[in-house]
C-alpha cells in the first residue's frame, strides 16, 4: 500500500472529496515530513506553515458546510519553485544581492491559479542562482541533495522541486524550463515532469513581453497529475483574452501504447550518452514491442534532410545556444556588454568567444538565428506528421556527484571573492562560466558540463512539449540511481506526450519508486 505522502495529488484530492482525510491532516503530515527529512535534503527553503494550516482549515470548513470544493486540488498541500511569487514571501532566486528584497504583495498568475483550484501552499523550493544551472545550489539557501543519494545532485534548476516530490515532502510542484530545468531534475530524481508548449502557460498578468524558450510546467510523482496540472495552468493572459481561449487538444484515439507511432532517438555524436541511458532506451523498445506498440522506428530524429533540415543536430544546438544567450541576458546594459567584449583576448577559447558574441549580438544577428529556428520548426512539423511522439535522452547519465567547483563570481560571498574573479566573471552568465567541470557516467563516460543542455535544448528551442518519465534504474554503473527519458511531441500536443507517458505508467509499469529511508 502506498503511503499517503507518496500518493498522487489527484488521489489525495479524491480522498478529501470522499471525506477520508481532511486538508488539515494532510497539511500537518507534509509539514511533519519536511521537518523530519528536509534538513539533509534542503529542498523546501522558504516556508509558510502557519499560513498553510490556516488555509487548510478554511478549506475544510467549506467542505464541512455542504460537501462542496473550490476546485480539483481542494485541500491538497503543494510547493512551488522559489522564483514564483507567493504573497507575503520573498523571491530572491538564490541571489545574495537580493537579500533585502521586499515580500511579494501578490501571487504570480500561476500560483493564483493553483490556489483558485484549491491548493494549499506549504512553501517554495530551492534553485540555483538565477535558475541558471543543471545543479541546485546558491549562497542564500545552500545546496539541495538527491534523496536517492545525498552525495549526488537532484539536477537543476528545479532541483528543489524534484527532490521535495521524491522524498514525499509535497504533493505537486510548479517548475520552469529553458534548458531542461524541469526535465533534468525529474530524470535525476525518478519522477515525472512536463515542459509545456511555448506560451501555453503565461507568466504574467496583463500586456507583457512574450518570453522566448523559457516555459513553466508541473512536476509530479504520477503522470495523471501532469495532465491535471496542465489543464489548470494552460490559459490566455492579457489583452488576448478578449478574443482567444485555449483548450489543449486531446486525441481520444491515443490512449494505449498500441495507438502511438513512436520514434526512438538513441544517441547523438554532438552529445553522446552513457551506457545507463542507452540500456534504458533499448529496454524500452523491447518492452514497447511486447506491450503491443508495433509502430516503433529506431534511429529517427527531426534533424535530417528528409524533413527539410540541413546542418544536423550540431547546427540545431548552435542556434539554441545563440538564442538562449540573448534570452538569459536581456537586462545587460551597453556598458556591461562592452566590458564583456573587452575580455576577449588571443587566449580566449573558441567556446567562450562564441558565448560572448551571442550574449552581445545585434538584433539583426538574433533575427538571422530566429529565421533558422523557424526552418527548424518546419522540420519538426514534418517529422511529427510521421510520428506521434519522439522518445530520446534528457540527461547524458544518471544524477552525478555534486560539483560546485569553478562557480561564477556571484556565487561567492564578497569576502571570498578575489579581484580577478570579480573582473573576469561578473558580467558573464553563470552557467557558461563555471569552469572545466565534466559530468561522469557509466563505463568511464565523461561529458563536458555545458554540453549536457544539448538534449534539453534542441528539443525545446522550437517550443515543443516534452514529458519526462522514470525509465528504471541504472543497469551499467551499478549506482541504482533512477534513469529518466523524455517524450517530445508537436507544438500544443502536450496532452499527447502526457497520454503516452500515462500509457507507459499503466501498461508498462514505468512509475515512481520511492527512495529508501523516506
Amino acid at each position: 500500500m502506498v503511503p499517503l505522502y507518496f500518493e498522487s495529488a489527484t488521489s489525495l484530492a479524491l480522498k478529501i472529496r470522499r471525506g477520508e482525510i481532511t486538508s488539515e491532516e494532510l497539511t500537518l503530515l507534509f509539514i511533519q515530513r519536511i521537518e523530519q527529512f528536509d534538513a539533509s535534503i534542503n529542498a523546501v527553503v522558504v516556508r509558510c506553515f502557519e499560513e498553510a494550516i490556516m488555509r487548510a482549515k478554511e478549506l475544510d470548513g467549506v467542505f464541512a458546510k455542504d460537501g462542496s470544493t473550490i476546485g480539483p486540488l481542494h485541500g491538497v498541500p503543494i510547493t512551488v519553485k522559489e522564483n514564483n511569487d507567493v504573497k507575503g514571501l520573498t523571491t530572491m532566486v538564490g541571489d545574495p544581492t537580493k537579500k533585502d528584497a521586499p515580500v511579494a504583495y501578490s501571487n504570480s498568475p500561476l500560483v493564483q491559479r493553483l490556489l483558485d483550484a484549491g491548493a494549499v501552499i506549504l512553501g517554495k523550493t530551492n534553485l540555483p542562482i538565477g535558475c541558471n544551472d543543471v545543479q541546485t545550489y546558491n549562497t542564500v539557501y545552500g545546496t539541495t541533495s538527491n534523496p536517492y543519494d545525498l552525495s549526488r545532485t537532484p539536477g537543476g534548476s528545479s532541483g528543489g522541486s524534484a527532490a521535495a516530490l521524491c522524498a514525499g515532502l509535497t504533493a505537486l510542484e510548479l517548475g520552469g524550463d529553458i534548458g531542461g530545468s524541469i526535465r533534468v531534475p525529474a530524470a535525476c530524481c525518478g519522477i515525472f515532469g512536463h515542459k509545456s508548449t511555448l506560451s501555453a502557460i503565461p507568466f504574467s498578468y496583463g500586456p507583457t513581453r512574450s518570453h522566448d524558450i523559457v516555459v513553466k510546467g508541473p512536476l509530479s510523482r504520477s503522470s495523471e497529475d501532469l495532465e491535471l496540472a496542465m489543464k489548470l495552468l494552460a490559459h490566455i493572459e492579457g489583452p488576448a483574452k478578449r478574443a482567444l481561449t485555449i483548450k489543449l487538444p486531446c486525441n481520444e484515439k491515443k490512449k494505449h501504447l498500441k495507438d502511438f507511432r513512436v520514434a526512438i532517438w538513441y544517441d547523438d555524436a554532438v552529445c553522446p550518452v552513457d551506457s545507463d541511458i542507452l540500456t534504458a532506451l533499448k529496454k524500452l523498445v523491447i518492452n514497447l514491442n511486447v506491450l503491443g506498440c508495433t509502430h516503433v522506428v529506431e534511429g529517427a530524429k527531426p534533424f535530417d534532410e528528409k524533413y527539410g533540415w540541413k546542418g544536423g543536430s550540431a547546427k540545431a544546438f548552435r542556434i539554441y545556444k545563440c538564442l538562449l544567450a540573448t534570452e538569459e541576458n536581456l537586462t545587460m546594459t551597453p556598458e556591461e556588454a562592452q566590458a564583456l567584449l573587452n575580455t576577449i583576448t588571443t587566449n580566449t577559447t573558441y567556446e567562450k568567444r562564441k558565448q560572448i558574441e551571442w550574449i552581445t549580438q545585434s538584433a539583426q544577428s538574433w533575427h538571422r538565428a530566429n529565421i533558422e529556428r523557424q526552418n527548424m520548426r518546419m522540420a519538426y512539423e514534418r517529422f511529427f506528421e510521421e510520428f506521434d511522439v519522439l522518445v530520446c535522452p534528457i540527461c547524458v547519465s544518471v544524477a552525478w556527484p555534486k560539483d560546485e567547483s569553478g562557480s561564477g563570481s556571484h556565487e561567492w560571498e564578497e569576502q571570498k571573492r578575489s579581484q580577478k574573479q570579480r573582473d573576469e566573471c561578473d558580467v558573464v552568465q553563470h552557467f557558461w562560466q563555471v569552469g572545466n567541470r565534466s559530468i561522469p557516467g557509466a563505463d568511464g563516460h565523461k561529458t563536458p558540463y555545458h554540453d549536457q543542455v544539448f538534449w534539453s535544448g534542441v528539443t525545446n528551442i522550437c517550443g515543443n512539449p516534452s514529458t519526462v518519465f522514470p525509465a528504471g534504474r541504472a543497469a551499467k554503473s551499478k549506482t541504482n540511481m533512477p534513469v529518466g527519458l523524455q517524450v517530445v511531441g508537436s507544438e500544443w500536443n502536450d496532452l499527447t506526450t502526457i497520454a503516452f507517458v500515462k500509457a507507459l505508467e499503466k501498461e508498462g509499469g514505468y512509475s515512481f519508486v520511492p527512495p529508501k529511508g523516506y
